[in-house]
């Protein structure tokens, strides 16, 4: 059994590595908000805006926590800046986005786990917060995904669609 303050390496280790995932994430909704701009497309552009500020501050979160915990080691990783988005429609952007929420809580989930088998209840309810946030994540960006995917084959409905989008709940 663990004290609150104590927290092992390798859970150490898998927050920095979720924290620097949310920051590559806020990094891709906001590459996508560009990518949308471009599209002429400002609801999709705003809700990706929006949404990387989000995911901005999980990253916050996870690094208040370790902070909290006074754990060393904490590093940022620098984001790629390879990475340029093509998409042939809005419905491929949206594809992505949702693959990178499902991948984004297939991994906190092996988290939550980790902290469960070291007993690491502190790390535990900090993560039940991440499991909750991505179920309206993933919920939200499949929707969006979907009713993209949908109004595609419309032929330009698409746009009316665009100006509800940012109305969306993150």
């Amino acid at each position: 059994m663990t004290t609150a303050m104590h927290i092992s390496d390798t859970m150490l280790n898998g927050l920095i590595q979720q924290a620097n995932r949310e920051l590559s994430s806020s990094n891709a909704y906001l590459s996508l908000s560009l990518w949308f701009h471009d599209q002429e497309l400002p609801g999709s552009a705003e809700w990706c805006r929006t949404h990387s500020d989000e995911e901005r501050s999980h990253a916050l979160r996870i690094f208040d926590h370790i902070i909290k915990r006074r754990a060393k080691g904490a590093l940022v990783k620098t984001v790629d800046a390879q990475n340029k988005y093509e998409f042939a429609n809005p419905a491929e952007a949206w594809k992505l986005a949702m693959e990178n929420e499902q991948e984004n809580s297939r991994q906190i989930h092996k988290l939550v786990s980790l902290a469960r088998k070291e007993e690491d209840w502190t790390s535990d309810n900090l993560l039940q917060w991440f499991v909750q946030e991505q179920l309206e994540e993933e919920s939200a960006v499949e929707d969006i995904y979907t009713n993209a995917a949908n109004l595609i084959k419309t032929e330009g409905l698409y746009r009316q669609y665009d100006d509800k989008i940012k109305n969306k709940e993150h």
